[in-house]
């Protein structure tokens, strides 16, 4: 599990859903600004499932985000997780790569539910346990085949790469978009993760942005648009 700052921000009580006025995001319903301090939670490696899950059970590591003063999660997935493998079981998944049999002894001691769940079901279960902790989540689409980031030449890196067909990624946000909307703590949707490789360019970028955008937006308007923009030394996230 990596944690890192989304921003430098404190957490204060507010009402969902969020809104923006500006540069600031806001409680939409009282318009007082709201800062959020997000750890980011990797879900998008080949097991696709949240990592940590061989460590401790999902609500012990759920409540260490709330005991540091964390207030968000940027929960990653990859594209593939829900436009292909959404209704494979973890134990199936699991089964076809090459972990340690310990490992998968791990995961059977600390939390057994999510063996005989589908990829689905164990990530809404990570949301949902999130929400109930009062952690408000983003989630971020870091790549489409479930892997690593980031190399130049892992198929993951721009637009028309082997593993990001520009309409299967806009399907995936859709659905995310679409499956998320009844979950209030769901606050934002991350684009994509530091597009970036020796193919990238401007054009597209705004042309796949201005249309990742818009179709979370018809699937929810209530949710927040993060766009990351990949930048030297550090990504500048933009909302």
């Amino acid at each position: 599990m990596l944690i890192c700052y989304l921003g430098v921000l404190i957490s204060s009580s507010n009402s969902l859903p969020l809104s923006t006025n500006k540069r600031w995001i806001v409680d939409e319903a009282t318009g007082k600004r709201v800062k959020l301090v997000c750890a980011h939670w990797v879900g998008d490696l080949s097991p696709m499932v949240v990592e940590g899950l061989d460590k401790s059970p999902l609500n012990d590591i759920v409540h260490q985000f709330h005991d540091k003063g964390f207030n968000c999660v940027r929960l990653s997935y990859s594209t593939y997780l829900f436009t292909r493998y959404a209704n494979q079981t973890v134990a199936e998944t699991l089964s076809g790569l090459d972990l340690p049999e310990a490992t998968k002894a791990a995961i059977a001691k600390h939390n057994p539910w999510v063996l005989n769940t589908t990829h689905l079901e164990a990530y809404e279960a990570v949301v949902d346990a999130l929400d109930k902790n009062g952690v408000m989540v983003t989630i971020d689409n870091h790549v489409s085949l479930p892997d690593w980031c980031c190399g130049n030449d892992d198929g993951n890196g721009f637009f028309g790469d082997r593993h990001i067909d520009p309409q299967e990624w806009l399907r995936g946000l859709s659905f995310v978009a679409t499956y998320f909307k009844e979950k209030p703590h769901v606050v934002a949707v991350d684009l994509r993760n530091e597009l970036t490789n020796a193919r990238q360019s401007k054009h597209d970028w705004y042309e796949y942005m201005r249309k990742g955008a818009r179709t979370i937006h018809e699937a929810n308007p209530k949710v927040l648009v993060i766009v990351v923009i990949a930048t030297v030394p550090t990504p500048f996230y933009a909302i």
